[in-house]
C-alpha cells in the first residue's frame, strides 16, 4: 500500500522520432504497449529503435524474435559507431513454435529475478506463432491469454517496458475496419495501442494513438524509416 503522493509518473524509453510526441515522450515502463499494422509498415523497425536507444544508455534489452525479423545489419545501421556497446546489451530469444514462445517467456521471468539491468522486453510478433498453432481454438486463446498475463506481470513486477507487435485483419462486419489480431485478449492487456498505416506519399507512414491511459485517442503523426532508424 502507498499513497498517491509517493507514486511517480512512469519513466519512458524514447524512439527519438515524432512517435514520441503522441506517446508523451516514449514507451512507458510497467505496462504493455502494442504496435500493430500490416506487413512491411515498420513494426520491427520501431522496436529495434527502442532496443538500440535502451542499450546505448547501458541498460539491457530482451528481444523475442518469432518471425526472423531481427537483422544484425539493421541494428548496425541504427546504432552506428556504438554497435559493439549496443550488441553486448541485447539478449535474443528465437522461439519457432507457440509452445516454445510460452517456454521462453517463463524463462525470461525467472531470469529477471536475478537481473535488474533489463529495461525493455520486446515480443516481435506476439501472434505469428499463435496463428500457426493447430488445435482447439478456445485452448489456444487461453494459452495466448496466459502469455499476455505473464508479460503484464513481468512489466509491473520488474518495472520494465513490455512492447509487443501485432498483425491486423480487415473486419468485414465493421465495413472493412482494420483490427489487430488476437481480439480482446491482446487489447485487454495492452494499456497503450498504436496503429501504423501507410501515407499517401512514398515512404510516408502514420502512427495513430488508439488507446492510452492519459492522452487523447486519435492523436497521429507521420514518420519515415531511414538508414539511421526513424525520422
Amino acid at each position: 500500500m502507498k499513497t498517491l503522493s509517493k507514486m511517480n509518473d512512469k519513466d519512458r524509453i524514447p524512439l527519438n522520432c515524432s512517435i514520441d510526441d503522441i506517446l508523451g515522450g516514449g514507451v512507458e515502463k510497467g505496462i504493455i504497449t502494442q504496435f500493430y499494422g500490416p506487413p512491411g509498415i515498420g513494426k520491427t523497425n520501431i522496436v529495434l529503435n527502442l532496443v538500440v536507444n535502451c542499450s546505448k544508455d547501458g541498460k539491457k534489452a530482451i528481444f523475442v524474435d518469432t518471425e526472423g525479423g531481427l537483422s544484425i545489419e539493421r541494428v548496425k545501421q541504427i546504432s552506428g559507431s556504438e554497435f559493439q556497446k549496443v550488441a553486448g546489451n541485447i539478449i535474443i530469444f528465437e522461439p519457432t513454435t507457440f509452445r516454445e514462445q510460452d517456454e521462453v517467456l517463463k524463462r525470461i521471468e525467472k531470469m529477471l529475478e536475478s537481473d535488474e539491468e533489463v529495461e525493455i522486453l520486446i515480443l516481435d510478433s506476439a501472434v505469428a506463432l499463435y496463428r500457426l498453432r493447430e488445435g482447439d481454438l478456445s485452448q489456444i486463446n487461453q494459452e495466448l491469454g496466459r502469455q499476455m498475463g505473464l508479460l503484464l506481470r513481468i512489466a509491473r513486477k520488474h518495472d520494465i517496458a513490455v512492447v509487443i507487435t501485432n498483425h491486423v485483419y480487415s473486419s468485414f462486419e465493421g465495413e472493412g475496419i482494420i483490427e489487430p489480431v488476437g481480439g480482446t485478449i491482446l487489447k485487454y492487456r495492452s494499456k497503450i495501442m498504436v496503429e501504423l498505416a501507410r501515407g499517401n506519399l512514398g515512404g510516408e507512414r502514420y502512427a495513430i494513438l488508439k488507446r492510452h491511459r492519459s492522452r487523447p485517442e486519435g492523436l497521429r503523426t507521420s514518420f519515415r524509416i531511414v538508414n539511421e532508424g526513424l525520422e
